[in-house]
């Protein structure tokens, strides 16, 4: 019998029920407490480079940045040692590319958890880390390609910022909305 002929083809297909299961299955101790971990390892990975870097204020920390202030940020690295930009940037595109996975993973599964047949927020950390990642490329290059002058690629950069930073936020306030709905429905008598 071809699929598309059978009992199912003429069924509408919820998408987002089709996303749900899909990533529910991952909602395991097996998927979870290594996803922890690696977490907490690029945490660590983050606070070494912190110290090497001498604490400045890296560009994927802050909200909002110009293109002077991000030449000034690799003016103070190039200052501090030859190889500081270089570690700055080969971050981004290693430990900084990897920690997106794993703490969009886990807001996945916790407001998957949470919010079980609610609205999608799930999505918001899907996308949340999907900006992380094209800001974590658009720093790399422009810490590898700094030559001692502003430039406007630093614009798009800090647009990806901004909205990583926004829809971090986003996801923290549906993780906690849903965690405190969740206790909610928990308590109340039956």
């Amino acid at each position: 019998m071809d699929e598309s002929t059978g009992p199912m083809a003429d069924e509408p297909v919820d998408v987002h029920d089709w996303i749900r299961g899909r990533l529910q299955r991952f909602a395991t101790r097996r998927v979870i407490v290594p996803t922890m971990l690696v977490a907490l390892l690029c945490m660590a990975g983050f606070q070494w480079r912190d110290a090497r870097l001498d604490g400045l204020e890296l560009l994927d920390t802050r909200q909002w940045y110009t293109p002077e202030e991000a030449a000034d940020l690799f003016a103070a690295l190039d200052r501090l040692d030859p190889r500081a930009r270089a570690v700055y940037a080969w971050t981004e595109v290693s430990i900084d590319m990897i920690f997106p996975v794993a703490y969009g993973l886990l807001f996945v599964l916790l407001l998957l958890r949470v919010l079980e047949g609610g609205r999608p927020f799930y999505l918001l950390p899907f996308a949340g880390a999907a900006i992380d990642v094209f800001e974590n490329i658009s720093i790399a290059v422009l810490a590898s390609t700094y030559d001692g002058a502003p430039t406007s690629w630093t614009r798009v950069a800090a647009v990806f910022t901004l909205l990583k930073s926004g829809l971090i936020l986003a996801t923290l306030a549906a993780a906690v909305g849903g965690v405190i709905r969740w206790l909610w429905l928990v308590r109340r008598p039956v």
